[in-house]
């Protein structure tokens, strides 16, 4: 619990000036954006890349998205630091007003116009930030109640991209800002030794019409949507067939309708259950949540597709 201290009393707030730990952040592989709500415990920090996974799988009011890593890494870091106030009076005298702010602007020669848009979507979303380093090191906020929370960002949004010329590539940009106060304040690095730096967000999904649906079979097939990889032709073929990873609804009425059995068949997946001639039916994946604990991970199905059964 804080207390209040009087302000002209400052011996109760200075720290004391011996350091036993010389750990100090490298350069950031991977940022996670954090809703600013999100806390956690040093429970869930016994196996935090599943509480992680869970969380990038959550919700997307509570959801937490991976920027950068394995599949798009960070080519460049161009640091800046705003000028601390500090005004000098007419006699000379310099007073302290506040700390200027860190900002970094992280740079990307992959990920695409794919990826771009997808940190676009950031700007303005008031999200705070967890930072990985190239030593598995981990960076967060230190609440001081027992739980832990993402670093309060003061800013953070993806600058416009550089095109590419007949001499460089082109980049795609994300910047975040700190106060310097809730960096050295309240951040915390604890040591990752469960992969945490391996993590990646969501690929966005649809479901297609396979076409041959019949009164007792639904045909469809599954791709991502940037990419248009066919999910039914790789190894999640066999765990995407599950029941539960799919809701069926008559378009007409929006009721949804029983599924008995899933099953991959010459390309496609087979959705059985009792359809009527000349009906529409919606087809959609479940949420991502549901997707994981099917083994599934990494996708959320963002389109449907309408069947019509002949």
């Amino acid at each position: 619990m804080g207390a209040l201290i009087k302000a002209c009393q400052k011996s109760g707030s200075i720290k004391n000036t011996r350091s036993e730990c010389h750990e100090s952040m490298g350069p950031t592989v991977l940022l996670i954006a954090v809703p600013p709500n999100a806390t956690w415990t040093k429970t869930e920090m016994a196996d935090f890349k599943t509480y992680l996974t869970t969380q990038i799988h959550a919700a997307k009011a509570s959801r937490f998205y991976p920027l950068f890593g394995p599949d798009v890494p960070i080519r460049k870091i161009t640091p800046s630091k705003e000028s601390d106030v500090i005004p000098v009076q007419e006699d000379g005298t310099p007073i302290f007003v506040r700390y200027g702010s860190i900002t970094r602007v992280f740079g990307t020669t992959e990920g695409g116009l794919c990826f771009a848009e997808a940190l676009m979507s950031l700007n303005k979303a008031g999200y705070n930030i967890i930072e990985v380093d190239n030593a598995d090191q981990v960076l967060f906020r230190d609440n001081g109640d027992g739980t832990f929370s993402a670093l309060k960002t003061t800013f953070m949004y993806s600058p416009s991209p550089d095109v590419a010329d007949l001499k460089n590539p082109g980049y795609t940009y994300f910047q975040i800002s700190y106060r310097p106060e809730e960096y050295v304040k309240y951040g915390t690095i604890w040591q990752d030794d469960s992969g945490i730096v391996n993590l990646v967000g969501l690929l966005d999904a649809a479901v297609t019409d396979a076409t041959g649906s019949t009164t007792t079979k639904l045909k469809v097939g599954v791709e991502t949507v940037c990419g248009l990889t066919d999910l039914v032709a790789t190894s999640l073929a066999t765990p995407l067939a599950t029941v539960s990873n799919f809701i069926v609804k008559l378009k007409s009425t929006g009721a949804v309708q029983t599924i008995t059995a899933a099953a991959v068949n010459s390309g496609h997946i087979e959705l059985t259950g009792t359809f009527t001639s000349g009906a529409i039916y919606t087809v959609a994946l479940a949420a991502p949540s549901v997707l994981l604990t099917n083994n599934v991970p990494g996708y959320e199905g963002l389109v449907s597709v309408d069947i019509t059964i002949p």
